[in-house]
């Protein structure tokens, strides 16, 4: 039982500055929205963590936007009854590319926004949040992002750092209102040019620092020394065979994560091309299944060449004769993820669920 100078001091503090003094009750783990990786969600531990801020960095055309667009799909699918959102800055948003990922562009479904300046942002965020009716928010991007003086290109009211100033305020307080209405928000980021830097040719990421602070998580998108794949096509004017890429192999190292240890990568194939060859576009779901099977135990390795699957299966036809069985098993690629994740269900870290003094009350 708390002491009468501690009641004294907890109701001066609620009369002060509201209800956000709060108890701690009990420790939950926290709920993950599936990247629509099985790699990366082992590597962070489930997903993207609802309540929490994530950034995405990498190079352009690294796939940023269609892993958040795969997120987003699998955000609807579990919560039927709230939206995704898109925060489009760079106004170049692909609606097809979206949908074939999966994204369900309903009116009641998603949400698209093209705002002017960073001011803007930090206000649709809010609202969006505020209603309860969205569970994850995509901000595309933190590059495309300039402060209304400069938009409005008024000479007298700019200021160096301006946007950076804009976007430390937006990212802070959007972080406590994603714990607030059970949601997340994910921030795609660049690298832009260093300038004044001590080397030449240095990049650095966009925005400002305050991003690797009131963030979660930080995925770093990038491509592996494979070779991509492609598919010979006839050229329809001089009818010469050409090549067009359809997939290439992108690692995802997760360099910064607050509720799981950091530092894990996952590679995977990504496919921007249907074919019936590799098949879908999207990421090869098979392809990391046995991967992440086969690393973390839950296919047994039984020889060098005989595997086992959960479901009793055996195969003693190497790393071909897995694909080939989870190509006819496909029920067994959500069972390993889930036998996967359960393997590092002990480093996840708790969150405390909190209320308020006026809930008790109540």
């Amino acid at each position: 039982m708390a002491s009468k100078g501690l009641s004294k001091l907890r109701a001066d503090l609620t009369k002060t500055y509201g209800d956000r003094v709060t108890r701690r009750d009990q420790m939950v783990p926290p709920t993950f929205i599936p990247t629509g990786s099985l790699t990366l969600d082992y590597a962070m531990g489930g997903g993207f963590a609802l309540k929490r801020t994530h950034e995405i960095l990498g190079p352009e055309g690294m796939g940023k936007t269609s892993l958040a667009n795969l997120t987003m799909a699998n955000a609807q699918q579990m919560f039927p009854d709230r939206a995704a959102a898109v925060i489009d800055m760079e106004q170049a948003y692909d609606f097809d590319w979206a949908e074939k990922l999966g994204v369900d562009l309903g009116e009641d479904r998603f949400y698209h926004l093209y705002p002017d300046h960073s001011e803007d942002v930090s206000d649709q965020i809010a609202m969006l949040l505020r209603s309860g009716e969205v569970s994850l928010v995509v901000v595309d991007s933190i590059g495309g992002m300039e402060s209304k003086a400069a938009f409005e290109k008024k000479a007298e009211d700019s200021a160096m750092g301006k946007n950076a100033q804009v976007i430390s305020r937006m990212v802070k307080r959007v972080a406590g209102l994603c714990r607030e209405n059970n949601a997340a928000v994910i921030f795609i980021n660049q690298y832009r040019a260093d300038i004044g830097g001590r080397m030449a040719g240095a990049q650095k990421p966009a925005g400002p620092s305050a991003l690797k602070y009131n963030t979660t998580s930080q995925l770093k998108m990038s491509r592996t020394g494979e070779t991509t794949r492609k598919i010979t096509l006839a050229d329809a004017v001089s009818e010469a065979p050409k090549e067009l890429e359809v997939g290439r192999q992108l690692r995802v190292k997760v360099t910064r994560n607050k509720l799981v240890p950091q530092g894990r990568s996952a590679d995977f194939w990504f496919y921007n091309v249907a074919t019936d060859k590799y098949g879908p576009v999207g990421i090869d779901q098979m392809d990391e299944a046995a991967v992440l099977g086969m690393a973390t135990g839950v296919i047994k390795r039984l020889s060098s060449v005989s595997y086992e699957f959960p479901d009793g299966g055996q195969v003693k036809t190497g790393r071909g004769g897995v694909l080939t069985y989870l190509a006819k098993h496909p029920e067994l690629v959500g069972q390993i993820r889930e036998l996967a994740l359960k393997t590092i269900s002990g480093e996840i870290k708790s969150e405390h669920t909190v209320s308020y003094d006026d809930e008790e009350a109540a």
